[in-house]
């Protein structure tokens, strides 16, 4: 996909009240080639969701990426703008997913990811460090909510708090400091298995997910090999002393 670089606007750390390590947050992003606004100029060992289903949904298999309501309104999705409901992000003109989904009757909404069936696919040790997102139109009450393998929250990164760092103005859905690309880099210590959309009030919007992984460096033989020398070595040494 060709890609076009758009200026970054800031880079910043994010310290969270619950954890002592920062996740990295820039706004880098690249223009995508099908229309759909922004998207990640990372490519290198990441997976792409652009809800370009025939007629809006999931791209990656759901036995990669298990999405699930936590509360509220499920996920919808959807083109174009809906008054009162959901608004595209600027310049996309694809589908997008949004929360809570018409016809929820709900006016909150958390949805979660969970990406346990991609990490296991992966295997070696496999581990998740970066996630990049289209934001549209960013509102206050918009949350990203991150979690391990156990289900603890790892990190907590608040529409408040993106607003603040792109001087955005809250809801604008043409400002271009308020339609952001987000990248979050994960420590090692913060690695997460899912994370969920959490908006309080109508609505999020959000379009080109990637997640980005991290798989553990399978030995070089001769590095093997020495592990099995060094292994026979103890093995005749303790054969000697018990002698």
């Amino acid at each position: 996909m060709k890609k076009a670089l758009v200026l970054c606007l800031a880079s910043v750390l994010l310290m969270s009240a619950s954890v002592t390590h920062a996740v990295e947050i820039t706004y880098a992003s690249a223009v995508a080639a099908d229309g759909s606004g922004k998207t990640s100029l990372q490519t290198n060992n990441v997976f792409v969701e652009t809800f370009d289903a025939p007629g809006g949904g999931p791209t990656m298999a759901a036995n990669m990426v298990a999405i699930s309501t936590v509360s509220g309104g499920a996920l919808g999705y959807a083109q174009g703008h809906l008054p009162g409901v959901y608004a595209a992000p600027a310049n996309d003109t694809t589908y997008f997913a949004y929360g809570p989904g018409a016809g929820s009757g709900a006016s909150t909404s958390e949805v979660n990811f969970n990406y346990t069936g991609l990490l296991n696919s992966l295997g070696n040790g496999a581990t998740l460090n970066y996630l990049g997102l289209y934001y549209g139109s960013i509102d206050m009450y918009n949350d990203l909510i991150f979690y391990n393998a156990v289900g603890a929250v790892i990190q907590t990164v608040t529409g408040a708090s993106l607003i603040d760092m792109s001087h955005g103005e809250p809801g604008n859905q043409n400002a271009e400091s308020s339609n952001i690309y987000v990248n979050l880099f994960f420590t090692p210590e913060e690695e997460f298995t899912s994370f969920s959309f959490r908006t309080t009030a109508r609505a999020f919007e959000i379009d080109n997910l990637v997640v980005g992984y991290n798989v553990a460096p399978v030995p070089e033989p001769a590095s093997i090999a020495l592990l099995g020398l060094g292994l026979a070595g103890l093995g005749l040494a303790r054969r000697r002393i018990s002698k």
